[in-house]
């Protein structure tokens, strides 16, 4: 059976339903604007409502998230890696778009099987016993379904939505006219980095779309907790998985917030909560390697008590220096030092030269007098997270987007562990390995492992500075030493005496071109109309039409 091509969407008819749905929201004034504006004069007369209601009645923010909610996968994808951003983006905004669920309309049974036939061949028919083409999870990337291999082994297989890469491709495209226009027309979203975020976002979605990397994933967590009793990894099955599809082990567990059912294996609520959230420190401060999406749904436990994570689409990857800088806020934190979170904050930001540090200080400290008074176990992380994801929008602290995806994923993992223990302290229980990481940090080992790789480097510094100093001094005494310098903060005045020559180089043809028509009006030179000149009239015309044009774009932009 030959399976029919998936009809690709055009980018015509994409950009006019984004224009329509964010028109319909009272985003107008951002469409009316290149290359936008090309599609724009047939919406014209949508009614902005939702709901009944006309879209004045709710916030900028809350429109956001609508528009991202109709436009469907990639917009709400976006909306959701976006929403890691603090440092970018907006509390308020952020609470918006974490309002997304991943949830999506079934695929037909049809195009299921055409995939599955597209992407295994024979080995459909030759491998499997059985598939339940009723899903059991359906999302925006991909569907989830149950199958039998021969032999008996339960499988599930996750198999991409028919056409969601073209998709993604062309409204990644949408996605970059869009920040391209809000840079150069809206400077208010400058703060948003609207680049930025979608650049971040094309490289997520990209891995997100190739399942042979989640595969790679599920192998290397694998590897990482060998020999681990609490905690079991799925099987992955690399023979029946591709780009568009993955073969793993089907979990027959329990969920982890199921507590009644979890009773009946003889485990408590507690006892869950400092297994799990262990396995999940020890996955960022041992191995630097993390599940990224630790929500209940992706956390089982099996009837012997381990643990198992589901979902490896979205990791992250933590290096020993960004573990150290992490632990360092963590710890400053915990002690309430206001000077060592400072200190950690600024070494988050690539670029502290403009951070008001007596302010950021002053800030600090009243954020550590809010809980001056209260017990360390009645301190809700979750506002102790908000709070420093403030300080990260307010002082433009740009942090890598690797850490603040972490930072988000403590935040899920302490829901979690509230879920199963009221009483759990996500502050208190990282302590000890924060404490671990920064004692193998100034560890004698590594101490010394440091200072003989700096001593190594001053070695081979002070053996080629003879030679260095040599060359140096050859260029000087034969003139060949060039020095390169940048001038800075010289950008509005070159800009004023650019749009300055301009205009008095337009002054100079458009007087030249008066002059000249007049002198033809004045030598009576032939052919006439209506007894004038031709060539002066014609000379005139074109004065009169290039001066108004001129006056018009001063009047309008200060420029030309």
């Amino acid at each position: 059976m030959v399976a029919t091509k998936a009809h690709k969407p055009s980018l015509i008819s994409r950009y006019e339903k984004v224009i329509g749905i964010m028109i319909k929201y009272g985003f107008a004034d951002v469409v009316t604007h290149p290359p936008f504006s090309r599609f724009f004069p047939k919406w014209k007369r949508l009614v902005p409502k939702h709901d009944g209601q006309p879209v004045t009645e709710f916030t900028r923010y809350e429109r956001m998230r609508m528009v991202c909610e109709e436009l469907g996968t990639t917009f709400i994808k976006f909306a959701q890696i976006a929403s890691n951003r603090p440092d970018l983006l907006p509390e308020e905004l952020i609470e918006e778009l974490e309002k997304f669920q991943d949830q999506a309309r079934t695929v037909p049974t049809e195009n299921i099987r055409k995939t599955l036939e597209l992407e295994l061949g024979e080995k459909l028919k030759i491998s499997f016993e059985d598939i339940d083409y009723q899903p059991i999870a359906s999302a925006s990337m991909a569907q989830v379904h149950r199958a039998t291999l021969l032999g008996g082994q339960q499988v599930v297989l996750k198999v991409q939505r028919p056409g969601i890469a073209d998709t993604v491709a062309l409204d990644i495209r949408i996605l970059k006219s869009l920040a391209r226009l809000l840079e150069h027309r809206f400077p208010q979203f400058d703060a948003y980095q609207p680049m930025e975020l979608v650049k971040m976002f094309e490289t997520s979605i990209q891995k997100e779309l190739d399942f042979t990397l989640e595969a790679a994933n599920i192998r290397r967590f694998g590897e990482q907790f060998k020999g681990n009793p609490d905690i079991y990894i799925p099987t992955v099955y690399p023979e029946f998985s591709t780009e568009k599809l993955l073969c793993m082990e089907y979990i027959d567990g329990l969920k982890c917030t199921n507590l009644p059912a979890l009773g009946e294996i003889g485990m408590t609520g507690p006892e869950l909560a400092l297994k799990g959230i262990n396995l999940y420190f020890e996955q960022v401060f041992d191995h630097g390697f993390f599940h990224a999406d630790p929500h209940p749904g992706n956390i089982f436990v099996l009837p012997d008590k381990r643990v198992c994570f589901i979902d490896y689409g979205m990791m992250g990857t933590v290096m020993e220096g960004d573990r150290e800088l992490l632990a360092d806020l963590l710890l400053a934190v915990h002690d309430r030092d206001v000077d060592g979170l400072k200190t950690a904050l600024l070494r988050f930001s690539w670029d502290a030269s403009k951070i008001d540090l007596a302010s950021l200080e002053y800030d600090i400290g009243e954020f550590f007098q809010n809980y001056s008074n209260i017990g360390l176990a009645e301190i809700d992380s979750n506002e102790v997270m908000a709070a420093l994801n403030s300080l990260f929008f307010d002082y433009k602290i740009r942090v890598p987007s690797n850490l603040l995806l972490l930072l988000k994923a403590l935040v899920i993992i302490e829901g979690v562990g509230l879920m199963l223990d009221p009483k759990y302290n996500i502050i208190e229980n990282i302590h000890p390995f924060v404490v671990r990481l920064l004692r193998r940090k100034y560890s004698p080992a590594k101490l010394s492992k440091k200072m003989s790789k700096t001593l190594g480097g001053l070695t081979k510094l002070a053996a080629s500075l003879p030679e260095d100093m040599e060359d140096i001094i050859g260029k000087m005494k034969q003139g060949k030493l060039h020095i390169e310098f940048e001038h800075k903060g010289l950008g509005p005045l070159d800009n004023a005496l650019d749009v300055a020559s301009k205009r008095i180089s337009f002054a100079v043809v458009l007087g030249s071109l008066i002059l000249g028509s007049s002198l033809l009006v004045i030598a009576d030179v032939p052919p006439h109309i209506k007894n004038v000149p031709a060539l002066g009239v014609f000379g005139f015309v074109i004065a009169g039409v290039f001066g108004l044009r001129w006056l018009v774009s001063i009047w309008k932009q200060g420029k030309f």
